[in-house]
């Protein structure tokens, strides 16, 4: 069993989280493999940057602990779903300009979700792993939602 440190003060940034999400999901087949497990798999998107940024900064998370992370995301994920859903019926009545304003909607919505996940990490007690060992975050969440067959992809490999 990995050896654990807990981290008794810490404050994950928002915008840190953001930056990392926005670069790791335009790498190669990083998107497509988002939408795969937004669409098929019902996961999201937000989630599984998150348990990707933790297990690069080697914090690893109990079952509970990614429990009441995801329980966070209820406010907004129905919201984005529906707001989705919207867009995409809408998409073929608007000019570029019109569509473009939709996601960027989104888009803001997205990141409060983050914002909101960020704010929810940083009230809990987190336990650090090595740099030697890996942190398993992303493959449990995936392995929870049936979408182990992404994992490559989510990591750009």
């Amino acid at each position: 069993m990995p050896t654990a440190n807990t981290f008794e003060q810490h404050a994950f940034a928002h915008q840190a989280f953001w930056d990392f999400s926005y670069d790791h999901y335009f790498k190669a087949d990083v998107e497509a493999a988002c939408l795969a497990l937004q669409t098929f798999h019902h996961g999201s998107v937000n989630f599984a940057l998150l348990m990707l940024w933790l297990d690069s900064q080697h914090v690893i998370l109990s079952a509970d602990q990614r429990h009441r992370l995801q329980q966070s995301l209820q406010p907004t994920d129905g919201l984005l779903q529906d707001y989705r859903a919207m867009r995409r019926a809408l998409k073929p009545q608007l000019d570029d300009a019109g569509y473009q304003q939709l996601k960027d909607f989104e888009l803001k919505v997205e990141r409060q979700q983050q914002h909101d996940l960020i704010a929810h990490l940083n009230q809990m007690t987190l336990q650090a792993v090595t740099p030697d060992e890996p942190a398993t975050n992303l493959a449990r969440y995936c392995q929870s939602i049936g979408a182990l067959a992404l994992m490559d992809k989510l990591l750009a490999r």
